[in-house]
């Protein structure tokens, strides 16, 4: 492969990269609040809105260190496609159950906090990675793109993610 071939493989998965992070990102972000809001409209209780957020930061916290161990050991590749496996098969299965018995708050703590361990070895893999996608120049640039991702979705999410709660029903919310 020649020099300009690898410098266009190298931009691309550049580029793929910050778009898979984004659509990671502020798709976690965008379930996480919507929900919330829905637990909010649905009791009242900020309480019960809060809940739903502790339920999607502690598997974060505790996950993390364990996560971190398991990304050097396993294949990176394997965990971030699992991870997004899981994330996927985890909201179609809160889907099915709002579909079968309809939306309840502990269905949604639970998907919620079984959503985040997945998206925890997702996202740490994700990011671990990132020197085998890009070359050492552009390596700064990665993880400068992958910061941009996690703040642009952390300011989004919540955004699209109460225009999403106030448009359109649950089920399509979590078809979204």
């Amino acid at each position: 492969m020649n020099e300009t071939q690898q410098l266009k493989q190298a931009t691309y998965h550049l580029y793929t990269f910050l778009v898979s992070k984004m659509v990671a990102s502020l798709g976690s972000s965008v379930y996480g609040f919507g929900m919330s809001l829905y637990i909010l409209s649905m009791t009242g209780s900020a309480l019960s809105f809060a809940g739903n957020m502790l339920s999607s930061i502690v598997p974060r916290i505790l996950l993390s260190p364990i996560a971190g161990a398991i990304t050097d050991r396993v294949s990176r590749k394997k965990l971030v496609i699992g991870g997004q496996i899981g994330e996927i098969t985890v909201l179609c299965g809160l889907l099915l159950y709002t579909l079968t018995y309809g939306l309840s708050v502990p269905a949604i703590y639970i998907t919620t906090a079984v959503y985040t361990i997945f998206a925890t070895f997702s996202g740490i893999a994700f990011s671990a990675s990132i020197p085998n996608l890009v070359d050492t120049e552009r390596l700064q640039k990665a993880m400068s793109f992958n910061q941009l991702a996690n703040s642009a979705s952390g300011i989004m999410g919540p955004i699209l993610g109460g225009m999403l709660f106030g448009f359109v029903s649950m089920t399509v919310f979590l078809l979204i």
